[in-house]
């Protein structure tokens, strides 16, 4: 299906594809694949289940696609007929609220953000790990507020809306500092991400030391593609590819008019294989360490003031 969304560089609008059934959030995606799991693993076939809740196989398929949310009522019906019970059963039933609770962007004044973009967000929290590809850009999840609000100027993005993309993609990045499971992220940069100054000399700087520091943490590995390795499989384009505990992995990629989540095993395989040839391409996590460490200080050196 096709939607408007909002890219990460520039915020401009472009036509996407994202999977689901119309109408679906990515919440109720994801309630939608843990009650097919259970179905399947309780051996019965969608008009089976259907058939014993008393509802049409419709409504039942409705719900395993995430285009419509069950309420408690009806929860209960599914796991009583599937024999859920006990600490699955109350997780299930959170899930159930949460599909139902607004998120932290529209609570935050963010209540105007595309689909396709909320839909990004919401895969980012779901994702037990994020991979992003990236060419020309430090990753938004790995960017500073300086050198974002660069970015997002020199894609067209001024006056009052500025600081709201800015906090809003600042706001992104607690799927990485979060307390309780923050998802593992790896970032493959291309060296000439090192290169570019965006937002000048000392923006720079601040956002190579912001991306030692968040190297630093366990869960996140930054390797840089050097110049060296001449053309790699990554050349190909920014992507990021995300996976998810139950649910199959995404591919996100997007050009300067057009985007798409992509959830079909035989689209996102290749993504997932070329990965192997970006890391064979790639310095060391150490390596890229020294060498991000090595442009800072040269920066540094040469632009920044004592």
């Amino acid at each position: 299906m096709s939607s408007v969304r909002a890219t990460d560089a520039g915020e401009s609008p472009v036509q996407q594809r994202t999977p689901g059934a119309a109408g679906s959030s990515v919440r109720a995606r994801s309630l939608g694949m843990e009650i097919r799991t259970l179905r399947k693993n309780a051996a019965l076939r969608l008009e089976q289940l259907a058939q014993r809740c008393g509802w049409s196989r419709a409504t039942l398929g409705r719900i395993e696609s995430g285009e419509r949310v069950p309420g408690e009522t009806e929860m209960a019906t599914l796991l009583g007929t599937l024999g859920v019970t006990g600490p699955e059963r109350a997780r299930l039933f959170e899930l159930v609220q949460a599909a139902a609770e607004p998120r932290w962007w529209e609570v935050g004044g963010h209540a105007g953000t595309p689909a396709a973009l909320a839909a990004l967000i919401d895969y980012e929290r779901f994702a037990t790990e994020i991979t992003d590809v990236a060419l020309a850009l430090v990753p938004g999840l790995l960017q500073t507020a300086d050198y974002a609000r660069a970015v997002l100027t020199a894609g067209g993005v001024t006056g009052a809306d500025l600081e709201s993309h800015v906090a809003l993609r600042l706001g992104r990045q607690g799927v990485l500092t979060r307390e309780q499971e923050p998802v593992r992220f790896r970032a493959y940069l291309d060296e000439a991400v090192l290169c570019r100054p965006v937002g000048g000399p000392e923006v720079m700087l601040d956002q190579l030391r912001h991306v030692l520091r968040m190297a630093r943490r366990a869960h996140i590995t930054v390797q840089v593609v050097p110049f060296a390795a001449g053309a790699h499989a990554g050349m190909n384009g920014d992507q990021m590819l995300l996976e998810f505990r139950r649910q199959r992995p995404i591919v996100h990629v997007e050009h300067l008019r057009s985007g798409a989540f992509l959830d079909d095993s035989a689209e996102t395989a290749p993504f997932f294989e070329s990965l192997s040839r970006v890391a064979g391409a790639a310095l060391s996590a150490d390596d890229s360490v020294r060498l991000i460490t090595e442009r800072a200080a040269q920066l540094e050196a040469d632009h920044v003031p004592a």
